[in-house]
């Protein structure tokens, strides 16, 4: 796990330089095969043109009298023997491709999976979901471009070249004419580059915006149906997709201005290179077999030097979507592990939150905060909305570092220790569980991979959830749905918390953790919370004051300090701030 975390770290600065050292290493052997047998394949356009000039000239200069087939049928046999050769290594060439093209896919998914998931919570709170997959999906496209775009362009160019220098051979006039036109076209496609490549850059960065827009629309179905949004969100999206369209309409513009002027120079050039060969063949200096030559090179280099120039806008347009994913993608890691980070090894489970401030942007969220929670302690914290209670345990989570100050666990700086080790000390429910698309079964097991149906279903059963899911179709084995959509608030909360059953962390944290639920159901798991958070380090939010009233303390918030500390029945004899809001709360909830 080091040793590929380490890999993510040292991730090249541009996307050539992560191909070359991720996803070819391991492959270069498929790599050079492809290569060799685009080579041999590509040979095709040299001989082709040959062998139609052998077939002409076998014809044409067959001696009178001779047994016309004998005579042909070493040159046939040629023909046939390089045809077979060239198809055989089609074929290899087909077998190389489909064998390198998984296996790099495979090979940056798996890369960008692990990168993004080692991400502190602000790359995600930036992002969506899907323009991250967009991007992915930019970054494997890049691949295509090079190995087999760049690749056969590469090629080609060497083929023209050969056939240039054989039709110098045959016909020094012809050859000056298509060597200036070429000379032509190319310039024409350098002067034209950064128009590409700019709208190219610019028409990804929309179609990921318009991507990622969509799936929150998808993943947000329900929302949709229930305020009968369909119509606001067409009309939300017109505007990203005018905006897609127009970027993408100015890029393949430019791209087939780039296509269409050579193309028209070409034709013309066609028109002055049958003149010469005329020309030539009345003046009995040039042979029908160089003629048919001549005009087969010409035609097959036009179409090569054609698929040459139109691959290099997509070309420049993938690998310009791809170095743009890969520098959205590939930015600093906030939170990081020390690299001599231990793990952490929870004994007792003292929590410390010593002087410590935090700011987002630039307003403070806690300044100089200090509180010590005991161990096995069961701690509630209180305040209104923007207190600084959800950060406090974010910040314990270690989701983001601390601006100053420092948080221990059993005297260790939780900085000083591996986040996936600190995070398995916790058992953590948020206020709004997600589901995985999966069973039932596997939701409830993730933070146990290793429990048996039997650790499960109790499980299941302490956090009131086994009656609900034996009502499903499956059972166990249901599936949840997208993002738990098959299930209500309720249901998902209680197999986030039968999560936390299975987990047995030393330290409990919930924040809202019984919002969603229906006071019936609240009083059937308080129940099951003393025995979740017995022995257990437990830090409770909760705006259902009454949840936490049986809380060793609780400690009261306001704009990031504490202002009272003590238990249920001590601060309402206080007349405090707890006691203010434990009389402003209605239906067990407090209010704003």
């Amino acid at each position: 796990m080091k040793q590929k975390q380490a890999a993510v770290m040292n991730a090249p600065k541009t996307v050539l330089g992560f191909y070359v050292k991720y996803v070819c290493h391991g492959l270069w052997w498929l790599f050079a095969a492809l290569v060799f047998c685009r080579f041999i394949v590509s040979l095709d356009s040299v001989f082709w043109p040959m062998l139609q000039r052998w077939v002409v000239g076998m014809l044409e200069n067959a001696p009178a009298g001779v047994n016309l087939m004998k005579w042909c049928m070493p040159t046939i046999l040629l023909i046939t023997g390089i045809s077979l050769t060239m198809s055989t290594f089609a074929a290899l060439r087909n077998w190389a491709m489909d064998a390198f093209r998984p296996r790099a896919e495979n090979k940056i998914s798996e890369f960008f999976t692990d990168y993004v998931h080692s991400q502190s919570m602000s790359f995600w709170t930036q992002r969506m979901a899907g323009q991250i997959q967009s991007r992915i999906n930019d970054i494997a496209n890049g691949v295509d471009a090079i190995v087999f775009d760049v690749v056969n362009i590469f090629l080609r160019f060497i083929m023209i070249i050969v056939n240039s220098l054989a039709l110098l051979t045959v016909n020094r006039y012809i050859a000056i004419v298509f060597i200036c036109v070429f000379i032509f076209r190319a310039a024409f496609m350098w002067k034209l580059r950064n128009p590409i490549k700019n709208t190219s850059k610019a028409t990804a960065d929309a179609k990921s915006k318009l991507v990622g827009k969509l799936v929150d629309s998808f993943s947000n179905a329900t929302s949709v149906k229930l305020f009968a949004g369909a119509q606001r969100e067409h009309d939300y999206l017109v505007p990203i997709r005018k905006d897609w369209f127009n970027k993408k309409f100015r890029s393949q513009f430019i791209q087939r201005i780039s296509m269409a002027v050579p193309n028209f120079v070409w034709d013309v050039t066609l028109g002055v290179t049958l003149v010469l060969c005329v020309y030539m063949y009345s003046h009995s200096t040039m042979s029908l077999a160089d003629i048919v030559y001549s005009v087969s090179v010409y035609t097959m280099v036009v179409g090569m030097i054609g698929g040459m120039m139109d691959a290099i806008p997509s070309i420049i347009d993938r690998l310009s979507a791809a170095s743009k994913a890969y520098a959205d993608l590939m930015v600093p890691i906030s939170v990081q592990d020390k690299p001599d980070a231990t793990d952490l090894i929870v004994k007792h489970g003292k929590i410390e939150f010593k002087n410590i401030s935090f700011k987002y942007r630039h307003k403070y969220i806690l300044r100089d905060f200090s509180l010590t929670v005991k161990p096995g302690e069961r701690v509630g914290l209180v305040g209104v909305s923007g207190a600084g209670k959800s950060t406090l345990v974010h910040l314990l989570m270690r989701f983001y570092d601390v601006n100053h100050g420092a948080i221990l666990i059993d005297g260790k700086d939780i900085r000083d220790v591996t986040q996936s080790s600190l995070r398995e000390n916790i058992s953590f429910i948020p206020q709004e569980a997600t589901m995985f698309n999966r069973t039932i079964r596997e939701n409830i097991a993730y933070g146990n991979p290793d429990a048996t149906d039997a650790q499960v279903k109790r499980a299941a059963i302490r956090s009131s959830a086994h009656a609900f899911i034996m009502a499903t179709d499956k059972k166990y084995d249901s599936f949840v749905g997208d993002r738990g959509i098959k299930l209500s608030g309720g249901q998902r909360q209680r197999i986030a918390i039968a999560r936390a059953f299975l987990k047995r962390s030393p330290i409990l944290v919930l924040d809202e953790a019984t919002s969603a639920l229906d006071s019936e159901t609240e009083v059937a798991i308080q129940k099951s919370f003393s025995e979740l958070s017995q022995n257990r380090t437990t830090i409770a939010i909760a705006h259902r004051l009454s949840t936490l009233r049986n809380m060793d303390r609780i400690v009261v918030m306001e704009h990031g300090k504490i202002v009272e500390s003590g238990t249920h029945n001590s601060l309402l004899r206080k007349k405090g701030v707890y006691a203010r809001l434990w009389n402003m709360q209605s239906g067990g909830f407090l209010q704003e």
